[in-house]
């Protein structure tokens, strides 16, 4: 794990003002690797590789930027390629020669080898930069799943590029337009969060997850997509039996866990007590009976979001060195303003705050830690996929959407009932697309803005029409492994671990086992009003009831009433000062409307922080 940056033009040479550059770059992006730093001139003065290490794998030896034989292929990487002992033997079989034990070494002999189709072979997280100093060619691309950042701006019309771990890293870069991306902002008030390509400003874009991207001395900019989420309908190929399945998803979770372990460094769990942390956490012991194993916990003052209880059941059992990591609001919200600064662009997860604070809290202990992201994706974990699984067809019937829409007009909210009219009142297009959130979002820009806003709404539009090729629950699953697994997910995990320099890998996000668990009918894992059926039955026989059979429990603090008192003040001063900077942009009155409904007891907390988190912009710009 590590940060990367680097510039790459064969048509201009890089002067004084891009090694400043990537001197403050390096600044930058000092939390992402604080074990070293090396930064190369490559090209004859047409390009530049910069590396800062955490070290993991081949703690002597693994320094980068690190080349092939000849020197002829150059490669910085963040993350970690699995794998890459099985391609390593592969490589020296075909007589490729090793100067290092690093996992990152086996790219430069893999792309030799196979050119840009190296991306198929890969098992891991990673963003790196390939240059072929031949060729005099560039390739950068992130994993399937996007668990590493990669920003990007193009040079000199698009002929050149200049790239970066982290969108703060860029801002810097000379010539980079700042203006803000209207379209970007608009998908980030829909969204919580701005999905690839776009960020905020119009002259930084990013890679999407399995996105790779090429250029060369005759040709410009190319992007495309090496893998995406793709879910079909009924299972693919032959379908296992049950018994078969939950066997196969509890070997293949083992195997993948077994390729996280790799490490010359401590590795240590999160353990929340849900089925996720539990399955992995579980395989790590009998893979390791013996070993000393280090699992973290967060612990709220508040019951209702306090899970400790639960984790500590499976950390007694598989006798971990267990830390519960107890904080209070008051302590989560200390450094609010930064750390939300730090997430670069927009961001609007409140789960951003006890996530760092325990990735902070771990990196006293480990270097690495292994997460259950990915197992709600991939298993059908989150609640809209399963609940009123058994009502689809009804829903689906002739005229009672209709129906159920008319009865919701005259039904009270303190009524029971209300979650399955609503979901009866709904088409699967209204399901999987809140369509009627587009004039809302649009009143909060200017007039002169709209037209722009709607033009970021339509794109997103769009990507769900895709996925609504399947019914519903099946295209909401393929989306949300797409768009907010990545964007969101992923996102969160990265910057709130890398700022206290901690490597975090997800077991569940291993191409194989999603291969498979792709391949099964939905059934299969969203059975008797629950998700991943298949998941719980593959936990260790003893496993409690309490912790097999435990509803999804978030870990998201409480922002309503943060909103009516700890935030109260800075939510203020954030509305009417720092959003009065943008409000070229922004109509300010729909938001000071919800600010004061939320106060007088209606809960607009999630739309509310969006608006927090905007009006940090208006504060930074």
């Amino acid at each position: 794990m590590c940060g990367i940056y680097g510039i790459f033009d064969t048509s201009t040479r890089i002067d004084d003002h891009h090694r400043a550059w990537a001197e403050q770059a390096r600044c930058w992006l000092q939390h992402r690797g604080p074990d070293g730093h090396q930064c190369f001139d490559l090209l004859d003065g047409h390009g530049l590789l910069g590396h800062l290490r955490l070290a993991i794998i081949d703690l002597e030896g693994g320094a980068q930027p690190l080349s092939n034989e000849d020197r002829t292929v150059w490669v910085v990487c963040n993350g970690e390629i699995y794998n890459y002992l099985e391609l390593r033997e592969q490589l020296i079989n075909e007589g490729h020669q090793f100067r290092t034990q690093s996992d990152t070494e086996v790219l430069v002999h893999l792309y030799e080898q196979k050119g840009n189709a190296l991306l198929q072979d890969l098992e891991g997280m990673f963003a790196f930069a390939i240059v072929d100093e031949r060729k005099r060619a560039i390739l950068l691309a992130r994993d399937r799943f996007g668990e590493k950042p990669l920003y990007w701006t193009p040079t000199n019309g698009g002929q050149g590029i200049a790239f970066a771990s982290e969108m703060k890293a860029l801002r810097t870069f000379p010539g980079v337009d700042l203006r803000p991306d209207v379209a970007a902002l608009s998908q980030f008030l829909f969204l919580r969060y701005i999905p690839a390509p776009r960020t905020h400003v119009r002259g930084i874009r990013k890679l999407a997850a399995g996105e790779a991207l090429a250029i060369d001395a005759s040709s410009g900019i190319k992007r495309w997509r090496y893998w995406e989420p793709r879910l079909s309908l009924n299972g693919t190929g032959k379908i296992p039996d049950r018994k078969e399945a939950v066997e196969e998803v509890r070997e293949l979770v083992r195997q993948s866990v077994r390729l996280r372990l790799r490490s010359d460094v401590p590795v240590g769990a999160f353990l929340s007590g849900g089925i996720d942390s539990t399955a992995i956490v579980c395989a790590v012991r009998e893979l390791s009976p013996d070993a000393k194993f280090s699992t973290f916990c967060a612990s709220f003052d508040d019951p209702m979001f306090d899970e400790a209880p639960y984790a500590r059941l499976v950390a007694q059992h598989v006798e971990s060195d267990h830390h519960e990591v107890h904080f209070s609001s008051a302590e989560l919200l200390k450094a609010a303003e930064a750390l939300i600064d730090h997430f670069d662009e927009p961001f609007a997860d409140a789960s951003m705050f006890p996530t760092f604070v325990v990735c902070r809290e771990a990196r006293k202990h480990c270097k690495v830690m292994l997460s259950g992201d990915g197992g709600d994706e991939w298993f059908g974990g989150y609640r809209e996929i399963f609940s009123h699984s058994s009502w689809h067809g009804l829903r689906r019937t002739a005229g009672v959407n209709r129906l159920a829409g008319g009865a919701l007009e005259f039904w009270s909210e303190r009524w029971r009932g209300l979650n399955l009219l609503t979901f009866l009142s709904k088409n699967d297009w209204e399901l999987l697309y809140p369509e009627r959130e587009h004039d809302p979002v649009l009143s909060y820009f200017q007039p002169d803005c709209r037209e722009e806003a709607d033009e970021g709404l339509r794109e997103l539009k769009e990507r769900s029409s895709y996925h609504a090729r399947l019914p519903y629950p099946y295209s909401s699953m393929e989306e949300t492994a797409s768009s907010y697994l990545p964007e969101q997910i992923l996102v969160k995990v990265d910057r709130a671990s890398m700022r206290s320099a901690l490597e975090c890998r997800a077991p569940f996000l291993d191409s194989t086992l999603v291969r498979f668990v792709t391949s099964l009918p939905l059934h299969y894992n969203v059975a008797g009003g629950r998700g991943k059926s298949l998941l719980r039955e593959a936990l260790p026989a003893w496993v409690p009831p309490q912790i097999r059979w435990r509803q999804k429990q978030g870990f998201t603090p409480p922002l309503a009433r943060w909103l009516r008192c700890e935030l109260r003040k800075p939510m203020e001063e954030a509305l009417n000062c720092n959003l009065h900077s943008l409000q070229v942009i922004f109509n300010r009155e729909p938001v000071m409307a919800l600010y004061r409904e939320h106060q007088a007891g209606r809960d607009h907390s999630d739309r509310l922080f969006r608006w927090f988190v905007l009006a940090r912009l208006g504060a930074t710009c």
